[in-house]
Parts: structure tokens; C-alpha cells; sequence
């Protein structure tokens, strides 16, 4: 229970750090707001397949699938590419 919680807590941290670094993704020259976009989507990821594995990350492993990468990775570029 107590490491659940404490994982919850990090977690939403993360996020909160996650979210405040894609607000300054706009203003990164044209060339780099992808790959960091692309890895603050994929890091995100990551946190909930933490949390899918019911905040486990001794015995089971967090990973994002590589279909879901190969999905993610398009739409970041999209999102990147409208950026101011």
C-alpha cells in the first residue's frame, strides 16, 4: 500500500513536469520540437503502463509496445509540424 501511494505521488509529478515541458515545446526551433515532443508522449506512456501494472516496476516491466511507438510516433510529428 505504502509504495502504491508513494508511485501515485511520483507519478503525478511526473505528469505535472511533463505537462509544464510541453508548453515549451513551442518554442524550440522547428527541427527539435518532434523528437522532444515524440519523448514526452512516449515517457507519458510509459507511466501508465506503471500504473496498468498496478504500480509493480520490481517484477514486471513498463514498456511501451513498439506498435504503439510506431502509432505515436506520426502524431507527434503532426503536432510538431502545426506548432508556432
Amino acid at each position: 500500500g505504502k509504495w502504491r501511494r508513494f508511485m501515485k505521488g511520483q507519478i503525478q509529478r511526473a505528469r505535472l513536469f511533463f505537462d509544464e515541458a510541453e508548453k515549451g515545446v513551442t518554442h524550440l526551433d522547428s527541427a527539435s520540437r518532434w523528437p522532444v515532443l515524440a519523448s514526452l508522449w512516449l515517457y507519458r506512456q510509459i507511466l501508465d503502463a506503471i500504473e496498468a501494472n498496478d504500480y509493480n516496476n520490481f517484477t514486471k516491466r513498463a514498456y511501451v509496445g513498439k506498435a504503439k511507438k510506431l502509432l505515436s510516433l506520426p502524431l507527434a510529428y503532426a503536432r510538431a509540424a502545426v506548432a508556432p
